[in-house]
């Protein structure tokens, strides 16, 4: 008998394994998977579906879940428990220091017994939400937040914890493009690094420059040619205001901090080579100034001091 069940097991286990190869070869994912598991990344297939119910439950004060499921999301089979279970969607930020932010989806695992400091789906009077679990020395059960902004609570009388979150899945993670762009600058300077600029020689280009420059935000057109030569810093407009006022303190028209802040949107937050005019917070003849400007300062940057002139 007991042969036979452990026969059965291993038929099971290899009819399952041989049904995802099959499944990995249909999706043409065979030789990615390989490749993956021989680097030692465990890539796992989702294809097993676990029900999403329809409300985002806060990591703050306790909302309704809702009753009837949105969706089904499929997840790896691997991390699926055999004890009932669902994911809901987390919002709110009382539970940021362990890494839940809006948008993640939880999965919440029914039938567990909560341990000291597991994440807990707890219905209090109809409504949900998600805290650590702790029991205290006189047997308290409290919910406790994870950010110093909220206090933690005993859980009331006739509440009951719902289920033990399980897994975490990030609401599609990604880096800002400023982040990115400050590390590769860092990189290509030490791939390629740039000459320095002395200050003196960077003075007599905004001295040059100035007399192109007739409305006090066509300054950011300058500030961006020096950001690319990391002459400033990224959005460091403080900076790069006190630098225009020391050179021409006599010019009519001198940066604001405030309005320079404005135009670091859209394709002028990127670097000169990745301007856009149908993608920029000034247009027309506006954006051809500014551009103009811009590629000037670049230029007078490159030149040898003595053979920088603006044209009048």
């Amino acid at each position: 008998m007991k042969n036979d069940m452990e026969n059965n097991m291993k038929n099971e286990m290899e009819n399952k394994e041989q049904k995802k190869k099959e499944t990995l070869k249909n999706l043409g994912l065979e030789k990615l998977f390989d490749e993956l598991e021989e680097q030692g990344w465990h890539p796992m297939l989702c294809d097993t579906p676990v029900p999403v119910y329809d409300n985002a439950v806060p990591c703050g004060k306790p909302a309704d879940v809702g009753d009837v499921e949105k969706e089904y999301k499929l997840m790896p089979e691997e991390t699926v428990s055999l004890q009932p279970g669902f994911m809901v969607k987390a919002k709110g930020d009382s539970m940021k220091d362990v890494n839940i932010s809006e948008g993640d989806m939880v999965n919440v695992m029914q039938g567990r017994q909560a341990q000291d400091g597991d994440i807990v789906l707890a219905k209090i009077d109809d409504d949900y939400t998600l805290k650590a679990y702790l029991k205290d020395s006189d047997g308290q059960v409290w919910l406790v937040p994870q950010n110093p902004d909220y206090e933690a609570f005993p859980l009331p009388a006739g509440a009951e914890v719902v289920g033990v979150a399980s897994q975490l899945i990030k609401a599609w993670p990604r880096a800002t493009y400023r982040s990115c762009l400050g590390k590769v600058q860092k990189a290509k300077l030490k791939i390629r690094p740039q000459k320095e600029l002395k200050p003196e020689f960077v003075t007599e280009a905004i001295r040059n420059i100035a007399p192109m420059v007739t409305v006090g935000r066509q300054w950011f057109a300058v500030y961006r040619a020096l950001a690319d030569k990391d002459v400033v810093g990224d959005a460091d407009f403080a900076t790069f205001c006190m630098m225009v006022q020391d050179a021409v303190p006599e010019h009519g028209r001198l940066p604001n901090l405030v309005e320079m802040q404005r135009l670091n949107i859209m394709s002028f937050a990127k670097q000169l080579k990745l301007w856009k005019p149908d993608n920029s917070p000034v247009t027309g003849k506006r954006y051809v100034d500014y551009l103009m400007i811009a590629q000037k300062m670049a230029k007078l940057l490159e030149e040898d001091p003595q053979k920088r002139r603006v044209a009048e």
